[in-house]
């Protein structure tokens, strides 16, 4: 009954963070389309749920976060620090770019973390993991390529790929140091404070770009209010308490059947019927993401067996 609930909930996790995924940039360019600058909205929606989550761990976690040792309150602030630049980065490259593409350059984190995890955790891939992340990365190739034809590629794609492939790296960092301080830290604590420190960095971004945080319109704060209930309450709180089930690897790859659901969100919202190289790519990353899950998850249970 306990291995039933567990399954259910890293289930009920995983279609969370995924919706999420795949929904947010699509919201964040409606946001832009209303005249809020990218940084006012990656303000806005930090200070919002770190304000929100403040009730909640001074009567919850009083206590651990007066006992937080030094070191996890730096590499929490380290951790906000790369969550503001990844956040800033992705808001930038979909004013240049298309969705589709930020989405796929934005995946190619499972790249850049897999040796860290080897080499920092000493975590042992089999080789299914391997051939899932092969997989994946072609079919999310695949899915890009396909809408090249398609999809309106932006004012600037070059620029706007770049950014967005500087934010895979930032991503992939933010998800190492999460998966270390999640083993010691409780999730809800950590993201109380990860995010806190993601609006300070923001906050000084605002400031010396000397950005007006009002004087917009009401449908465009609103469209931010949704941004922060997608993006931070339904993404990446789910992705914090995920990384106590999964490595930042197997997370990562978990989060590229995103660029299938922002495909398929483009169909119904903008009728962009998907080629059908996309088709074999979207069922590609589908596979990958089955397979990374399902030897994550038994790893896991052996480990606990072990223990």
């Amino acid at each position: 009954m306990n291995r039933l609930m567990l399954d259910r909930r890293r289930l009920l996790i995983i279609v969370t963070m995924i919706f999420s995924a795949a929904v947010t940039p699509i919201a964040i360019r409606i946001t832009q389309s209303e005249g809020v600058p990218s940084l006012v909205i990656v303000l806005i929606r930090l200070w919002l749920v770190s304000i929100a989550l403040l009730p909640w761990i001074w009567l919850r976690y009083r206590r651990e976060l007066q006992s937080l040792t030094t070191r996890q309150v730096l590499l929490s602030g380290v951790s906000g620090f790369w969550l503001a630049l990844n956040l800033l980065l992705l808001f930038v490259s979909l004013e240049y770019t298309s969705v589709l593409m930020t989405s796929l350059l934005r995946r190619t984190t499972p790249l850049w973390i897999v040796l860290p995890e080897i080499l920092i955790f000493g975590v042992i891939f089999s080789r299914r993991f391997w051939l899932s992340l092969v997989l994946t990365l072609i079919g999310v190739a695949l899915v890009g390529l396909g809408g090249l034809t398609a999809i309106e590629a932006g004012s600037d794609p070059l620029l706007g790929g770049a950014l967005a492939l500087i934010g895979s790296f930032c991503f992939g960092a933010y998800l190492l140091i999460g998966r270390q301080l999640n083993n010691v830290i409780p999730p809800l604590l950590y993201s109380f404070l990860v995010f806190l420190s993601a609006a300070l960095v923001t906050s000084v971004f605002v400031a010396f770009s000397a950005t007006p945080i009002t004087g917009y319109s009401a449908q465009g704060y609103l469209w931010v209010i949704i941004v922060t209930i997608l993006a931070q309450a339904m993404g990446h709180l789910m992705m914090n308490l995920a990384l106590q089930h999964f490595t930042a690897t197997a997370l990562a790859i978990i989060l590229q059947i995103a660029v299938v659901g922002s495909a398929l969100i483009a169909l119904f919202l903008f009728g962009e019927i998907p080629s059908l190289v996309q088709i074999i790519g979207s069922a590609l990353v589908i596979y990958g993401v089955v397979i990374a899950t399902i030897e994550q998850t038994q790893a896991r249970w052996k480990h606990g067996a072990q223990t």
